[in-house]
Formats: structure tokens, C-alpha cells, sequence
């Protein structure tokens, strides 16, 4: 059953180059990175949708994280979780990914990044329409108001919705990833809004994506659990004629600055482009 992918874009992103590095990959590491896969796919639908853990030490060690948005079901972040690892052949080997969807993140890396602000994030919206600029103001607040209460959460996440009158209610739900500080939580949501803002401006349905942070919005009650589609993606900020495969760097705004040679891996599920707009540290 096709619940939980749909309209669902999965974007790879490699810290390291695919061409050249992976021949430099030791048989410890892609062993170590076997056995984190496994445990990261296996345990986090076990605790809250959450896992991070390392295996191996010194220089074959790995480190890496998962998460799934906190309000779908455990077997359907299984189902998500898994299709990171059967999607990851295009560069098996390596050392270091983060990868992005609707319903889940992960990311792996030779490098020790628990606690650590990731930049990298992307963003899309609908075909649905417009919304009234005062509508999308008072969604808008909502969204600002959540990224100072979601660091407060047990699960770093939470939901709630505004009446903006005759257009009836909007939705917003927000998560960090629980690794993260308080303070860095916030922060990133609200460099999030800040910097997509102009991206979504007016738009009734959105999300915005992060290994770190994630925000969705919606003028349709529950649009982003599974089986709903909240909106068909439309828009586009990625560069101009981009394939599939391409290499480079992108837009970003600061951070660790680890994303300068990079292979980015398009993966459609359905045909629905999902994730358009996106910046990288």
C-alpha cells in the first residue's frame, strides 16, 4: 500500500564526493556502516522515531542519526527508514550522507556531528493556490510561534492550528531532532522561516525540510500523515537544468561547511516532484 511515500521526494545528499572517494572506503568502514544502517533502521521506530548511535573506532568509526516525523505510525517510519537504505546503491560506499524526505530523515558520516546544527535543508509548496497575504500572516505567526515552543517538547515536536476566519483554520506542525540543544533548535527553525519565507509567501500548503529541523503547513487538517496528500508540488528554485545526478556547490548560509563537493541523487516515488527549493551550508 502506497500511504506513506506519497508525493514524497527523497533527496541524497553525499558529504563527500561519489567519485574518487569511495575507493578510499576500508572494508571496517562499509562493515561499520552496514551494522549502523541496520541498528538505525531497527530502533528508532522502537523509541519515538528517534535513534542516533556510532559503530566501529578511530578511523573506520560511523556515526549516524534517524528520525520520523513524531505523528506517524511505527511501521510506516520502518517503511521509510528502509527505503533510505534500498535507495542509497547509487554511492554505497561513501562516508558520509543525509538524506530527506516527508516523513524521515537520516544521516551517516565518518565525522562525530551529534549536537551539531546541519544547514542543509530544501523546501516545497503546492499548486493549490493562493492565500490571502493577511491569512498568510496569521499562519505565518503561527509557524514563528511554534518554533519557540517546540524546543519545550518531550519529542522536540508539536502541532497546532490558527482560525483565520472565513478561510477557515490553518495547520502547522514543527520538529527538531532531539539531539539538538534547546537554543540550537529554535534557532534553526527560525532560520528556516526566515529564509524560505519568500519561498512560500501566500502559499496555503508548504513544507520545509532539514536534517536538523523540519516544518510543515497546511490549510487542510492532518494533510501530512500518512495517506493524505496535502498538495501536488509545482514549483521549482533548483538550478537551472538540473539532471538527476549533478555536482557542486549550492547556496547556503553558514554553518559547518562540509557540503563543498557534494553528489546529489533525485529519487521520485511516484512522479511528484517534492522538494524544490535548497541550501546547504
Amino acid at each position: 500500500m502506497k500511504r506513506l511515500m506519497l508525493s514524497t521526494l527523497l533527496l541524497l545528499i553525499t558529504l563527500r564526493s561519489c567519485h574518487g572517494q569511495c575507493s578510499n572506503v576500508s572494508s571496517s568502514f562499509r562493515t561499520n556502516l552496514k551494522t549502523l544502517l541496520d541498528l538505525l533502521n531497527k530502533t528508532a521506530p522502537l523509541r519515538n522515531g528517534f535513534y542516533e548511535t556510532s559503530v566501529g573506532n578511530k578511523s573506520d568509526q560511523v556515526y549516524g542519526v534517524v528520525q520520523c516525523k513524531a505523528n506517524i505510525s511505527s511501521n510506516d517510519c520502518a517503511n521509510c527508514l528502509k527505503s533510505y537504505t534500498e535507495s542509497s546503491d547509487g554511492c554505497p560506499e561513501s562516508t558520509g550522507m543525509a538524506t530527506l524526505s516527508t516523513f524521515c530523515t537520516m544521516k551517516f558520516s565518518d565525522e562525530n556531528f551529534f549536537g551539531v546544527w546541519d544547514n542543509f535543508s530544501s523546501a516545497s509548496f503546492g499548486d493549490n493556490g493562493l492565500d490571502n497575504p493577511l491569512v498568510f500572516s496569521k499562519g505565518y505567526l503561527m509557524m514563528q510561534g511554534l518554533a519557540s515552543t517546540v524546543p519545550d517538547q518531550p519529542l522536540m515536536y508539536q502541532a497546532t492550528d490558527v482560525d483565520v476566519g472565513e478561510d477557515g483554520k490553518r495547520y502547522g506542525l514543527a520538529q527538531c531532532s532531539r539531539d539538538l540543544s534547546k537554543l540550537n533548535c529554535q534557532n534553526c527553525l527560525e532560520d528556516r522561516l526566515v529564509n524560505y519565507r519568500s519561498f512560500v509567501e501566500n502559499r496555503t500548503g508548504w513544507e520545509i525540510l532539514g536534517i536538523s529541523c523540519s516544518m510543515w503547513y497546511s490549510n487542510v487538517s492532518g494533510a501530512y500523515s500518512p495517506g493524505v496528500t496535502a498538495f501536488t508540488p509545482s514549483q521549482s528554485l533548483l538550478p537551472p537544468g538540473s539532471p538527476t545526478v549533478t555536482s557542486g556547490a549550492q547556496r547556503g548560509n553558514g554553518g559547518r561547511g562540509i557540503y563543498a563537493n557534494i553528489c546529489i541523487v533525485i529519487i521520485t516515488f511516484t512522479g511528484l516532484l517534492a522538494i524544490h527549493a535548497f541550501k546547504m551550508s
